[in-house]
């Protein structure tokens, strides 16, 4: 098993007059396997990102808190609200906005760089909704390749979780397919994972193991993001 201890204090941290951001990659210059992106932002009422393009990239986005505005040019207009996981296929070329939805208060999202499985195709997005008892003690399923037990589509090998666990619970995560790696996020809590305390803001990635075991040191909410190791690890 080899892992990737990737603390909060690593993180590239940005203070903005209208949000507050932590960077764990940057796409196209480091990544975790497929994953290249991975931005802690909380967004200030009645702010955001304007109008802006992407391609050949797999962008998600978890809420956590709050209310994110959705447009693009595709004609989509939607609301993303909490316990949502949202991806979007940029494919030959997509241009969005994502706003604060509030007047009065800050959105908190995790939004997810994936480079997808080939390039091109037409752009698409589709949402994911669930209850937070359905993640209570146990991960998620949220984005898949085959839309396996509910999830949402992503085009790529790829498998998104979403977790809350209870203080002193001993769990695990089982990859999903052979040659894959996976990315746990702290969103909140602590934990113990392959030897390192995770707290708030802490992650680690693991690969080359079938399964990965930890202890719940605090009630915490984990991200799982499994992708493909084709293109190693470069930070």
């Amino acid at each position: 098993m080899k892992t990737l201890h990737r603390p909060d204090t690593e993180r590239i941290h940005r203070v903005d007059s209208w949000k507050v951001s932590a960077y764990a990659f940057v796409p196209f210059e480091t990544h975790f396997g497929e994953l290249c992106g991975f931005a802690d932002d909380v967004v200030a009422p009645g702010r955001g990102f304007g109008m802006h393009p992407h391609r050949d990239m797999e962008i998600s986005t978890i809420l956590l808190r709050g209310a994110q505005r959705h447009e693009d040019t595709t004609g989509a207009k939607h609301l993303v609200g909490m316990n949502t996981v949202q991806t979007m296929s940029a494919g030959s070329g997509i241009s969005h906005s994502e706003v604060n939805a509030s007047d009065t208060e800050p959105f908190h999202s995790f939004q997810v760089w994936v480079y997808p499985r080939g390039r091109g195709g037409a752009a698409r997005h589709e949402a994911f909704g669930y209850r937070p008892a359905d993640k209570h003690n146990k991960f998620l399923l949220a984005l898949s390749p085959d839309r396996r037990e509910g999830s949402a589509l992503i085009a790529q090998d790829a498998f998104f979780s979403v977790a809350g666990f209870d203080a002193g619970a001993k769990a695990g995560y089982a990859m999903r397919m052979g040659g894959n790696g996976v990315y746990l996020h702290c969103a909140g809590g602590a934990v113990d994972i392959a030897g390192q305390r995770l707290a708030e803001g802490d992650a680690i990635g693991v690969w080359e193991t079938r399964e990965i075991e930890f202890e719940v040191i605090r009630a915490a909410e984990l991200i799982a993001v499994e992708v493909p190791m084709t293109r190693g690890v470069r930070v």
